[in-house]
């Protein structure tokens, strides 16, 4: 827990961002900054794609602010999203700021129908060893009982990678196209 994170710890999210950005129109948005914004702003930045960061760390915003490509702001994520722009269409979104399944799944709700078809959402803290459960919402928080909820449901196809993230897990909602007949029911 005392590893300093580096952007390795995000390969997944760096190998797919340029799948995912060179098939799906949209911004790149990231709740939770740290090394995987850096990663993020590469791929926005190659792109030529807005990203729109958010923590509620002052530090952590003033060091992304650095960058030069992100549009940080500095807040909870439940105000940010109030603040984000009401017309911006959405391809790949990492969230990683508040540990909570509640807060997660209004930011996903927030972020869906704001999606491309085929954007992908990326949650961390989603497969925590046991010991690392902590319900007060602690390191990993609640966010895999989000994780559990977002299995069922039939907007996402979801996939989760225990084995990456610091080992703490990463999940892909990818928001599906209800037009296509292989998801029809």
């Amino acid at each position: 827990m005392g590893r300093k994170e580096k952007e390795s710890d995000w390969i997944l999210i760096d190998q797919l961002a340029d799948i995912i950005l060179e098939n799906v129109q949209g911004c790149v948005v990231d709740i939770g900054i740290g090394a995987s914004t850096l990663v993020l702003a590469k791929h926005a930045k190659k792109y030529s794609r807005s990203q729109y960061s958010c923590d509620i760390s002052s530090g952590r915003c003033a060091w992304a602010r650095k960058l030069e490509w992100p549009i940080i702001y500095e807040m909870p994520s439940v105000e940010f999203i109030k603040q984000f722009p009401e017309n911006e269409k959405v391809a790949l979104v990492f969230l990683d700021g508040e540990h909570l399944a509640e807060t997660v799944l209004v930011e996903v709700n927030f972020f869906y129908p704001k999606m491309s078809t085929g954007g992908i959402m990326f949650l961390h803290d989603t497969y925590p060893s046991p010991g690392y459960i902590k319900e007060d919402g602690g390191w990993c928080g609640t966010v895999y009982r989000a994780r559990l909820e977002l299995e069922t449901d039939s907007r996402f196809d979801c996939l989760t990678f225990p084995y990456t993230g610091f080992n703490y897990g990463i999940t892909m909602l990818i928001k599906k196209d209800l037009n296509q007949p292989f998801y029809r029911r």
